[in-house]
């Protein structure tokens, strides 16, 4: 028979074994789950979305800054090597007075009634021969190809509500008896007038071709031609866009807009040096791509 000590002390034994038991339940029940907390968290990578391409307005402001600082004397070396390797997308648009034949027109259409035939052209008509291009281009390049802007104080491509149609007045020479005193007074030779530019000629967008460089986009004078017959029987309206694409690059001066003075007090002629990766043409009034050159 158990004594009295012995009974008490077995009762307690059991109700420590319970109450350890209980503490295990409940200390198994609040651990935290080391499985699952030993995971790794994934944290998905956002994927950069590129930034769009420059278009002509940025890039026609661009420009406007760089004749800006070039007339002031300013350095904006910071401002052009932010835009070097940037892509861009420029349009051009012509054929708003309808349909030309003119071959001093670098661009063009033309529509035949009876077939439903619609022929489109565009020439690049910015050359070496320029003065603008020769005072920038030197002779450190082979060649240069592009395009001249007839408005380019116009940020969207569009056609004008009133087509100017007077013709520039011809520049003025310098008197030579006047220019010969100025060379008497500072001891210097006469320096020759430079030429104004047109005003199809202050803002152009071109390639500049070394001898040792990819020669892809390289038209030499050809024009980018385009045909369609219409099924609507019905000739444009609006005219067509010339839709340039590629990347911006610097020349070997670190500029990508490079400027030049025409003429005292005018404003400078500035060139924007590209690579082209495309040339297309389209409609302007459904936006329909005639043809395309280039692969991008």
């Amino acid at each position: 028979m158990l004594t009295v000590r012995q009974t008490f002390a077995a009762a307690a034994a059991s109700a420590l074994l319970a109450t350890a038991g209980c503490q295990s339940g409940e200390q198994a029940n609040q651990a935290p789950n080391t499985a699952n907390a030993a995971e790794p968290q994934t944290v998905p990578k956002l994927i950069p979305i590129p930034e769009p391409p420059m278009n002509r307005e940025q890039l026609l402001i661009a420009t406007l800054q760089a004749a800006s600082a070039f007339a002031a004397g300013a350095d904006d070396t910071k401002l052009q090597r932010s835009l070097s390797g940037q892509k861009f997308e420029f349009r051009i648009r012509f054929g708003c007075d309808g349909p030309s034949t003119s071959s001093g027109d670098p661009y063009g259409w033309t529509f035949n009634e009876k077939t439903s035939a619609l022929k489109v052209r565009a020439t690049p008509a910015l050359s070496p021969a320029d003065p603008a291009v020769k005072a920038v281009a030197g002779q450190a390049f082979e060649t240069v190809e592009g395009f001249w802007l007839r408005r380019p104080w116009m940020l969207a491509a569009a056609c004008p509500s009133n087509e100017e149609t007077s013709s520039p007045k011809p520049v003025q020479k310098p008197d030579a008896p006047a220019n010969a005193q100025t060379s008497a007074k500072t001891g210097q030779p006469p320096k020759p007038p430079v030429p104004a530019a047109p005003p199809s000629q202050l803002v152009g967008i071109a390639q500049f071709f070394t001898d040792t460089g990819p020669r892809t986009m390289r038209r030499s004078g050809r024009p980018y031609e385009a045909t369609e017959k219409l099924e609507t029987g019905q000739p444009p309206s609006g005219g067509f866009d010339l839709v340039l694409t590629g990347k911006l690059v610097a020349l070997p001066n670190g500029r990508v807009i490079a400027c030049t003075r025409t003429e005292a007090g005018e404003r400078p002629a500035c060139l924007i040096s590209v690579e082209f990766g495309t040339v297309a043409i389209e409609r302007a009034d459904t936006h329909e791509q005639l043809a395309q050159w280039g692969s991008g």
